[in-house]
């Protein structure tokens, strides 16, 4: 039996183990990604990523990306955002230096009309996603994700 203090300090370790676990054991927020182009049928005039929801708490996230187009490849990076301004850029390659970032997902090619998810455990903080075949970054396939504490 267990008595005074030590029994205090047993149920405080309790309910810590019960709060970690709780924490762990919630279920990843599921945010869609739509990958989109001028081919996609939809009527935009323009690349674009677009998130829903941009913004999410920290913890596990299950990004579910979709390839819109009829004939363009796409891709998906998350990157940590870097407060130095713009993205390393190679404008021969026309394509963002990966190994200059810090890239959390990346989901290689999508091809037309394809999906793929990529689940991680993001820390709060402001990220970028990005498309990273060439040209389609400077051709507006960018967006800002935000993770609240």
């Amino acid at each position: 039996m267990i008595k005074g203090s030590a029994w205090f300090k047993a149920i405080g370790i309790s309910l810590l183990i019960l709060v970690l676990a709780g924490s762990y054991a919630r279920a990843a927020e599921k945010v869609d990604v739509v990958l989109q182009d001028q081919t996609g049928g939809t009527a935009t005039d323009h690349m674009a990523i677009i998130s829903t929801p941009d913004k999410v708490t920290a913890g596990q996230v299950s990004f579910v990306i979709r390839n819109e187009s009829k004939s363009l490849v796409h891709e998906m990076l998350l990157l940590r955002n870097s407060t130095s301004g713009d993205l390393p850029y190679d404008t021969t390659a026309q394509r963002i230096i990966e190994r200059k970032t810090v890239k959390l997902v990346d989901t290689d090619d999508i091809q037309p009309g394809k999906s793929v998810t990529k689940t991680v455990r993001l820390s709060a903080g402001v990220y970028k996603m990005v498309c990273n075949q060439p040209g389609h970054y400077k051709s507006g396939m960018d967006t800002t994700f935000t993770v609240t504490p």
